[in-house]
């Protein structure tokens, strides 16, 4: 493929055929090209130099910012055709209706050849592929299937920090609602998704939505971290800085109406940086406690985010995976770190709203209708995702493809992932609103334990732990109790063993000690510190840092246990030593 810049943006397609040859057009070199900020059209030039053998291939420009976007081939009566698309044109005008731009190629494309021509306010980049139609359907399935749960994730968190406000009219709650959802905005308008689903029939305005929706989750974000840190307010200096950046950031959205986009898209990348950059210095020199250290570190995602961008729209690095999606990535993670320290913050203030009887009572509604709306949310979300695992699984198995399947797999990962997620939030909202009843019945011993090690023993084959039971003589074959929350328990506590054990093996004993059943389950793992054993059990938390990072996870699993176990009149004990392993152990009394 070659190419020819248009510095005037004005030479039209009769003049570009009227040229003898090809002479001033430059060698495409790279497949994903990137120019960069240009005032310039270009044009390109490509003949199929391969057998079609009567399959028709399409040609794709997976890249949804480009604005103006003009083919032309020969068609019908060896005559040029001209199609128009872009994100300035109408979503109506694709030939798929997907946001990949898609031109399907002709007799005449094989004989005369193709020109593409390309205009944009923005960065431009042009990635070129050609495949056949079946796999621009199935690249789009794939794509739109994490989008969704990328986006589900996003507006689930900022729902549940609404609702959040609702209860406890803390303000930061709110705009940490307000920033996810002009976030999401603003990343489905930089993906497309917006003019897709939102204004198909409609041409001209994705521009000024990216802008506004930008400037909009500036000022929301910005104003979250102020609110969270009552410091900033104290310090003059601080609090008019902060102004400062908001009327800034804030102003960009009425100014896009009449300054060129070009300008704002240059300039709004260095005012988020030069903010970021600011909050980070002013946190730096502050000790901060735990969930203050996660605003922190959402901050330092984000700066990193912001320079990998901006080299790349200035085309000083080359395009990736990593370097063309690396804004979703830090966002989606700024986001999560910004809920880990929020709910820190709504627990205190739980805590505090529970001094009077009549504030009591108003918290325990509120935490039930919290729970409803909860309920239906996580539903609204599982269900499409159970959907999109059962379709990812379909998708698999007729992958011929392994590099396909490989992706196709972490899709669904990151799908089982985000259900697990949804289920455990849900739990333990529920145990806070008192909707979790124990139902007793009769139930054997020996069959719950054969469940769990059927469940769990590949889990621990998968790392070459052992995965060994010990069961007393002197057990009654039938127990009474609720064997649901026992399962439920006993599985947190054997998953989280073999999680943080590396070598050696795992133990699950239950013995009789006088009217009582004494579960354990012991590990030869990390152990854990005795001063971090007080936060342990609390939600959303892990031993430590470190730890979060090497394993993940939740943090919600051991706090779900106790509160489980406090239900059914026990409570969750553990023995540690470092270096040698841990031991989680409870009873239950013998009825």
């Amino acid at each position: 493929m070659v190419y020819w810049e248009d510095k005037s943006a004005n030479v039209s397609f009769n003049e570009i055929l009227g040229k003898q040859t090809l002479n001033d057009f430059k060698q495409k070199t790279k497949p994903d090209h990137n120019i960069g900020y240009s005032k310039s059209a270009f044009w390109f030039y490509w003949k199929p130099d391969f057998p079609h053998q009567n399959a028709r291939y399409w040609l794709v420009i997976d890249n949804p910012l480009i604005d103006n976007l003009d083919f032309y081939q020969v068609e019908e009566k060896g005559t040029w055709v001209e199609r128009y698309m872009g994100d300035d044109r109408p979503f109506a005008n694709r030939i798929i209706p997907i946001r990949p731009f898609s031109l399907r190629m002709t007799e005449g494309a094989y004989q005369k050849g193709i020109f593409i021509r390309v205009k944009s306010e923005g960065s431009i980049r042009f990635p070129v592929e050609v495949c056949k139609g079946d796999v621009i359907i199935a690249n789009a399935a794939r794509t739109e299937m994490a989008y969704g749960l990328f986006y589900g994730s996003i507006l689930f968190i900022s729902i549940y920090q609404l609702l959040s406000y609702f209860y406890s009219r803390n303000i930061t709650f709110l705009t940490y609602s307000f920033f996810g959802f002009t976030l999401s905005m603003f990343l489905a308008s930089q993906s497309g998704h917006l003019q897709e689903f939102f204004y198909p029939e409609v041409a001209g305005i994705s521009n000024y939505v990216n802008h506004i929706t930008s400037s909009l989750s500036i000022v929301f974000g910005v104003y979250f971290i102020y609110s969270f840190f009552p410091f900033m307010k104290e310090n003059k200096i601080y609090r008019y800085t902060v102004y400062s950046f908001l009327i800034l950031a804030g102003s960009v959205a009425p100014l896009t109406f009449f300054i060129s986009y070009s300008y704002i898209s240059r300039v709004l990348p260095f005012l988020s940086l030069i903010i970021v950059i600011f909050l980070f210095v002013v946190l730096t020199r502050r000790k901060l406690n735990y969930s203050e250290k996660w605003i922190r570190r959402g901050i330092i995602v984000v700066i990193v985010s912001i320079i990998i961008a901006v080299m790349r729209n200035y085309s000083l690095i080359p395009n990736s995976f990593l370097t063309l999606h690396i804004v979703k990535i830090s966002q989606f993670i700024q986001v999560l770190f910004f809920a880990l320290a929020t709910s820190s913050q709504y627990k205190m203030i739980e805590q505090y709203a529970l001094t009077t009887t009549t504030e009591k009572n108003t918290a325990l509604k509120l935490a039930k209708s919290k729970s409803e709306i909860l309920a239906y949310l996580s539903h609204e979300i599982r269900s499409p995702i159970h959907s999109m695992l059962a379709y990812l699984e379909l998708l698999t198995e007729k992958e011929s493809n392994k590099e396909s399947q490989t992706e196709l797999k972490l899709v669904q990962k990151s799908a089982e992932h985000v259900v697990a997620l949804v289920s455990n939030i849900l739990e333990q909202s529920r145990l806070e609103a008192g909707k979790v009843e124990i139902q007793k019945e009769n139930f054997s011993l020996q069959t719950l334990v054969d469940d769990i090690t059927l469940e769990q023993r590949p889990i621990a084959k998968q790392k070459d732990l052992f995965l060994d039971v010990l069961i007393a003589d002197d057990l009654p074959k039938s127990v009474w109790g609720d064997p649901l929350r026992i399962h439920q328990v006993l599985t947190n506590l054997i998953s989280n063993a073999i999680k943080f054990t590396n070598s050696g093996k795992v133990i699950l004993s239950i013995s009789k000690e006088n009217d009582l059943i004494r579960f354990s389950v012991t590990d030869s793992g990390l152990g854990i510190r005795a001063e971090e054993i007080e936060s342990l059990f609390a939600e959303f938390k892990q031993a430590n840092y470190s730890i979060y990072k090497q394993f993940g996870g939740t943090g919600l699993g051991l706090s779900i246990s106790k509160s489980l176990l406090n239900l059914m009149d026990s409570d969750l004990k553990l023995k540690t030593e470092m270096g040698v392993g841990s031991e989680f152990y409870f009873y239950i009394k013998i009825d």
